[in-house]
């Protein structure tokens, strides 16, 4: 009888069970990675409107544009845009630059503005899915 030893056919047994728990979880790096879901996101008094290709954040007076993100495995993404407060008069010098991170939660969305221009601070905030349509840029 030709029987393999105890070492190798414990390390047999347990090569087995994770193929076997492999083939039963299916793909487990989670769900492929997308864009950030097209719509309407609100709450915390921001707006954030995604189109196929764009972003446009309105929080108050500040405006914010970001090109769509890939949302990746784990629920985060990250894009490089321009924030500015647009009070009175647009200023055609071209919008201080700014990066947009976030989460996506199920239908939970938390988007961070960190402004590179000095007096502009920080920011996050967490949104909702809404209604259709475009945010409001109240201060124009």
């Amino acid at each position: 009888m030709n029987r393999v030893p105890f070492p190798h056919r414990a390390v047999s047994v347990v090569l087995v069970g994770c193929g076997w728990a492999l083939a039963c979880t299916g793909n487990l790096s989670g769900p492929a990675e997308r864009p950030l879901a097209a719509g309407r996101w609100t709450g915390n008094g921001a707006c954030l409107s995604v189109t196929d290709t764009d972003c446009n954040l309105a929080v108050g007076c500040g405006h914010g544009q970001f090109k769509r993100p890939i949302v990746r495995r784990d629920g985060i993404f990250e894009a490089d845009g321009t924030y500015r407060i647009e009070v009175g008069p647009i200023s055609i010098d071209p919008a201080p630059p700014a990066h947009f991170s976030g989460y996506v939660d199920g239908s939970r969305l938390i988007l961070s503005v960190m402004p590179t221009s000095a007096p502009l601070q920080p920011a996050t905030y967490e949104m909702r899915p809404a209604t259709a349509g475009t945010c409001p840029i109240p201060c124009l």
